[in-house]
């Protein structure tokens, strides 16, 4: 574990790409009204824009007025406009697409009369689309089409050059054709679309970074006039972004949908049957049942085409052949519906997060799609619903679900005319005949029917040749019988001879490319695998620095793909982006396969998985780096799931390939998708036995992936297993083993054993001083962990001493502007803070917000996180006008930058309640509280500590509020969740009891209240010691309860120990010991004991106005109690003698 930032406060805590012909005037006449709307704010930005140059070049107060005036109008005119207004932003390349239908059929018959092959048409067309797909939205491209119509068409074609490379010479005419299409299209559109408005938006938002620039740059010495400059500008360019943000109401298509190709779809009956669907009054749930290779994926996902071509709002197509992968699939639904997941809630969290967002939703058209589910039980609890949602799911079990209100659909074969008809179609036949007889062989199974035409119109066969080819066959490959199935023993000869037909038809390097692409998809997730990792021609479009020595084998990857695609062997999604192998063509591939085979197709899946180069992603691309994370914890999950690939188990790289991919995760905040991999990491321990390095290494990084998702009990259990057996094989001071110990170290420290995790951590410090040197970034980190330990169990000054070392050290080898380094500094001026050396800390925090800020940025979560401390810092301080502004404006950067349900903004939020009661704003700070404490519990669950620390601070608010009776029953809830979620033992718990103590003190019932801070006071004197200021808190009121309650002596007794002790630890002129010494003085004169009083409270007195002045609260009061007891000294005399 790296070195924690501790946030301190209160709470602490295009091969058919073209599409339906729409009415163009309709088209234009609409996207004219958007931007129409969106020019109207053009001309109030550009005003401004000219406003500030003039401005920026001779400042004044008047020119000031001015441009306040026509920024304030700007920024209205940009605020006010509706989001809808930028919903279609994204829609240009459709439209695009949609101009060309006409053209792309004209031109393509041509090229069929001129003998073209309709394969290299299809490639032409394919990597126009590619060009639609990938330029159709930048910027650049549209800004072009609108400035020089006249030279786009050639600038279109020498970006289109890398698409051209990829096709056939033959095509390159029809390619040509079609680019020119393209930018005539381009040119009509473009001027007219809502995209080039909010590109022309975004390059004033440029504009105004270059305004800010310039103010700087002029070295404007009245900086309050520049501060309100820049501030303005900062709210222009907040407000322009907002244009660019979708509309709540923007449509999602989401996962991986099966391409509806037209020419290769046969309507059928069964589409009547759900054509209720597309109605208001279908039933939410159907479920289409049959054999595979029957047709009901391409059934279902031509439905969810149609839906989509309808605008529905949300279109899902699930992976639904686990549990497991349902999830998945409905956390990263929750992620594209924009569900606040910032504060990295449990997977199940998320889930339901999304089913109640779907729940709740406005009545809208909506379909869900759970494709190939095994068991209607893997959906209990998983089912979405809503006004509008509709819900179908594809299954081969038929058992259950008309039980469970499904509307059932069973989808069987064609009947013999549909696939007479499909067969004389395809291959351009009219040998009804041969068709006929073809069909009786291989029962009417769509996708033998399918795959049996595809292979005799690629080959050139006539239907009688081919069934003579067929019979011809000697050896009979069988399906392994699947329950509810029943498959004529021609079928999977027929998906054999499409794949050989396919294969053979291919050139030598091709070929052997084809071959391994098939072998890895039939042994990788049945759901398919990334494009991008078969065809790694993908990612090099707009690379020209990738076309190397591989760039042959890659092109060999391309066209293999390309042609698998075109035979109809391999399918993909709808955006290209996921590329499949039927599930029963995988089948009857694994079944065929010898043993050389099989061989061949297990390294060609491993290798494939090899090549996935996470790091090969720039480290600020979180996004292309966390698709590449997820997508392998996909496959390896299905590796571990799917019986017939865990052979590739024994491949040792899919144990490297799991080593690197779950410390990416925890780096990514993908802990909860990582523990995934369980049972794929247990089956890899039961094949190389759990003394294996190999193994070790995963069990401990998967350990890590539990305690970063919150499982902090299943984590030390692992970590403590890891540690035992990496001891006996490796050795004590092997760096795994370190690395284990530490591990259980930061699982304890979390866990709140604190008293366990510090001598661990010493020794983890020791052996990696001498196994890697003092140097080493690890030996320094568990320095910084260990001074984390130390301050909380309350041992300052050796904390301190620890951290200020850190802290140089890392300067030194890490760096000044070092990650962290940056968080080794907080951690120092967090302890300054907890001892009260508060001019120390604040000097502190003041610095490094200013370097972070210069070095990190202003919003990076080091930066924030030292203005959140600084603020407390700054209450503790009493400085609380300055506290309440910078918990304000950390608000709103958090929620601004990472929502406002993210752990570290429901954080800050508390704080600043914290201040608001700290200055007396209570009805303000129980507001605040109590939003916080819905907010949290929505995000973050009720059993969540922040939730639970949340309802201690409103407690706490309440009993300052005198709402006793609120204050004691939330308090006691807090404590209920908190014992049973955290444990007795816990620091947060603990807090709690010690609360609800003092609200029963406050209310009268001393027994209450002296039971719990007696529990309160062992516990924490037995897990963090006497001298531990939480102990020291509690004594102290322990010893007040004492007091109150007749005990003098006992109350006497402890205050006495407790200031002798701050004494020792702070010295007498910390406020602490002071106050310590006020009750214990206190106590002395409730007893009789006025001398003895009027001694202390004077010493204390002296000792205040010298360290903290005259005018500090503390002097006041001592002074105070000095004054009074002299005055009833002078006028009672002997009446007071001491006793």
């Amino acid at each position: 574990m790296g070195p924690e930032a501790r946030a301190s406060g209160p709470t602490s805590h295009i091969a058919d790409k073209c599409l339906e012909r729409k009415d163009q005037e309709i088209y234009t006449t609409s996207m004219v009204t958007r931007s129409d709307k969106l020019a109207m704010i053009g001309p109030s930005l550009a005003d401004l824009v000219l406003e500030i140059f003039c401005f920026a070049a001779s400042p004044s107060f008047r020119s000031l007025a001015t441009l306040m005036s026509k920024a304030r109008q700007a920024v209205k005119d940009a605020g006010s406009s509706s989001p809808e207004l930028a919903k279609d932003h994204s829609d240009l390349g459709k439209h695009i697409t949609d101009v060309l239908t006409i053209k792309v059929k004209e031109a393509r018959q041509q090229r069929l009369d001129l003998g073209v092959d309709v394969s290299l048409l299809t490639q032409a067309e394919t990597a126009v689309a590619a060009l639609i797909s990938t330029d159709a939205e930048q910027d650049l491209v549209v800004l072009s089409a609108v400035r020089d119509p006249a030279g786009f068409e050639n600038y279109l074609r020498a970006r289109a050059a890398k698409h051209r490379q990829q096709i056939e010479e033959q095509a390159e005419p029809y390619f040509d054709a079609l680019v020119g299409a393209v930018a005539a299209a381009y040119v009509d559109i473009a001027p007219w679309s809502d995209s080039f408005v909010v590109v022309a938006l975004k390059s004033l938002l440029s504009e105004c970074s270059d305004i800010k620039e310039q103010l700087n740059d002029n070295h404007i010495e009245n900086r309050q006039l520049l501060s309100q400059i820049l501030q303005v500008v900062e709210s222009l360019a907040t407000a322009i972004e907002e244009l660019n943000k979708p509309s709540d109401t923007e449509r999602v298509c989401f996962g991986s949908r099966p391409n509806v190709v037209k020419d290769r779809f046969c309507e059928r009956e069964e589409q009547k049957q759900l054509d209720p669907v597309l109605d208001d009054d279908t039933p939410e749930r159907t479920v289409l049942v049959g054999m595979r290779g029957c047709g009901k994926t391409q059934l279902a996902a031509a439905l969810a085409k149609e839906c989509e071509d309808a605008n529905w709002s949300l279109v899902a197509w699930l992976n639904a052949v686990s549990p497991d992968t349902i999830q998945s699939d409905l956390v990263e639904l929750a992620k594209r519906l924009k569900i606040d997941t910032s504060d990295q809630p449990a997977q199940d969290v998320i889930v339901r997060r999304c089913l109640d967002h779907l729940k709740s939703a406005a009545p809208t058209d909506r379909l869900i799609v759970f494709d190939n589910v095994e068991d209607i039980n893997h959906l209990t609890g998983l089912i979405p619903s809503g006004d509008g949602v509709r819900v179908v799911a594809t299954t081969t079990n038929k058992v259950g679900w008309e039980d469970q209100g499904w509307n059932s659909i069973k989808v069987g074969v064609f009947d013999r005319s549909e696939s007479i008809n499909y067969l004389l179609t395809v291959t351009n036949s009219d040998d009804r005949d041969a068709a006929d007889a073809l069909a009786e062989r291989l029962g009417d199974l769509p996708l033998a029917i399918a795959q049996a035409a595809a292979t005799a119109r690629h080959k050139d066969l006539s239907l009688a040749r081919y069934l003579k080819r067929l019979k011809s066959r000697g050896e009979k490959l069988a399906i392994h019988p699947i329950p509810g199935d029943g498959y004529t023993d021609d079928v999977a000869t027929v998906l054999r001879m499409a794949v050989e037909a396919a294969v053979d038809s291919m050139k030598n390097g091709t070929k052997q490319m084809a071959r391994r692409q098939l072998g890895a998809l039939a042994l990788l997730a049945e759901s398919g695998v990334p494009t991008r990792w078969l065809d790694p021609t993908i990612e090099q479009q707009d690379d020209d620095e990738t076309h190397g020595a591989l760039w042959g084998t890659d092109e060999d990857a391309h066209r293999a793909l390309t042609e698998l695609i075109h035979r109809s062997i391999v399918q993909q999604s709808t955006d290209g982006s996921t590329t499949m192998l039927h599930r029963l063509q995988a089948q009857v591939l694994r079944e065929s396969w010898n043993e050389q085979d099989n061989k061949e197709a297990l390294e060609s899946a491993a290798n494939l998985l090899g090549t996935v180069d996470i790091d090969k992603f720039r480290r600020s691309d979180t996004e292309s780096r966390r698709r590449e994370t997820l997508d392998l914890i996909e496959s390896l999950r299905a590796i571990g799931e799917q019986t017939y690939s865990r052979s590739l188990l024994r491949e040792r790289s899919i144990s490297t390939i799991l080593k690197h991919t779950l410390p990416h995760a925890h780096y990514l905040g993908l802990d909860y998708e990582a523990l995934s991999l369980g049972a794929t990491i247990a089956l890899i321990c039961e094949i190389f036995g759990y003394e294996h390095p190999d193994t070790i290494s995963l069990r401990f990084h998967f350990a890590e992936s539990c305690q970063s998702a919150g499982k902090i009990g299943d984590a030390i259990t692992l970590y403590q297993e890891v540690l035992s057996t990496s001891q006996q094989v490796l050795g004590p001071s092997h760096q795994s083993t370190l690395a284990a110990l530490n591990g259980l170290s930061c699982a304890y420290l979390s866990a709140g054993h604190i008293t366990v995790a510090i001598p661990m951590f010493e020794q983890v410090l020791s052996a990696r001083i001498k196994v890697l040197g003092p140097d080493h970034p690890d030996t320094l980190r568990t320095r910084g962990n260990l001074a984390v330990a130390l301050h909380n169990v309350g041992d300052l000054d050796n904390a301190i001493a620890l951290q200020e070392q850190v802290v140089s050290e890392s300067r030194r080898i890490l760096g000044p502007h070092h990650t962290d380094t940056f968080t080794f500094a907080i951690n120092l001026a967090d302890t300054y803070h907890s001892a009260r050396r508060l001019d120390d800390a604040i000097q502190y925090y003041e610095e490094l917000s200013t370097e972070a800020s210069n070095y990190l940025g202003y919003n990076h979560p080091i930066t924030l996180t030292a203005l959140n401390n600084l603020a407390s810092v700054y209450e503790s301080a009493e400085m609380f006008d300055s506290a309440i502004a910078l918990y304000e404006e950390v608000v709103a950067l958090r929620t601004r930058f990472i929502g406002p349900n993210h752990i570290d903004t429901l954080t800050s939020r508390s704080n600043l309640a914290g201040s608001y009661e700290s200055v007396g704003r209570l009805d303000e700070a129980i507001a605040l509280y109590e939003q916080i404490l819905q907010d949290s519990q929505h995000s973050l669950g009720p059993k969540h500590p922040e939730t639970i620390g949340t309802k201690a601070n409103l407690a706490h608010t309440y009993h300052i509020a005198h709402r006793t009776s609120d204050a004691l029953n939330l308090y006691e809830d807090a404590l209920a969740t908190s014992t049973d979620t955290l444990g007795a033992e816990h620091p947060e718990t603990l807090h709690v009891q010690h609360s609800l103590a003092t609200v029963f003190e406050s209310a009268g019932d001393l027994t209450t209240a002296l039971s719990l801070y007696e529990q309160v006071f062992s516990e924490r004197e037995r897990l963090l010691s006497f001298e531990h200021p939480d102990t020291l808190i509690t004594a102290n009121d322990l010893a007040n309860a004492y007091s109150s309650s007749g005990r003098s002596q006992e109350a006497i007794d402890l205050h006495e120990r407790v200031f002798k002790t701050r004494v020792h630890l702070l010295d007498v002129d910390h406020p602490d010991t002071l106050t310590s010494g006020t009750y214990l003085a206190y106590a002395y004169l409730t007893s009789g004991h006025v001398i003895k009083a009027i001694s202390l409270y004077r010493e204390l007195l002296d000792v205040a106005m010298d360290a903290l002045g005259p005018e500090h609260t503390l002097t006041q009061t001592l002074h105070n109690h000095v004054t009074t007891l002299m005055t009833v000294m002078s006028t009672q005399g002997e009446a007071l003698d001491e006793h």
